[in-house]
């Protein structure tokens, strides 16, 4: 009965150490991850970044945070979460000039750049067609 018990305790041990696999990603990948506008704009500083005014259909708000840069986007008459297909748009993110991700957030997260400066461009497409007058660019510095 002791055996039993002992042996039921061990094979528990080794289901429970199994669960533990969880390998963590390394952090040279690049990521973009989406963020809640309302808790990105009240952290951002508008020192340093493009002003906003009502002439301006696609304005960009960037902040730069050790390794990750957080980006804010405000697009007149585009929706990233609305259910029309004719109002829905995504921002396609180049770094450097080469094609990283397609974006379906208005602010999101851009991890895993390596340290110097880069080039980032954001394209708005509207129903996989990119609307040239709607682009922006900017340069960050990574420590």
């Amino acid at each position: 009965m002791k055996g039993i018990r002992n042996l039921s305790f061990i094979l528990f041990l080794f289901v429970l150490a199994a669960c533990q696999k969880d390998i963590p990603e390394p952090e040279t990948k690049l990521e973009v991850e989406p963020v809640n506008a309302i808790e990105l704009a009240s952290d951002i500083p508008v020192s340093g970044v493009e002003s906003s005014n009502t002439k301006n259909p696609f304005y960009v708000r960037h902040q730069v945070r050790g390794r990750e840069v957080l980006v804010e986007c405000i697009v007149q008459g585009i929706s990233f979460s609305g259910q029309s297909a004719k109002d829905k748009g995504k921002i396609l993110l180049y770094v450097d000039g080469k094609k990283k991700e397609e974006i379906s957030s208005a602010a999101f997260i851009i991890k895993g750049l390596s340290s110097g400066k880069h080039r980032i461009r954001l394209e708005l497409v509207k129903e996989n067609q990119p609307i040239s007058k709607l682009k922006r660019e900017f340069y960050v510095s990574i420590p």
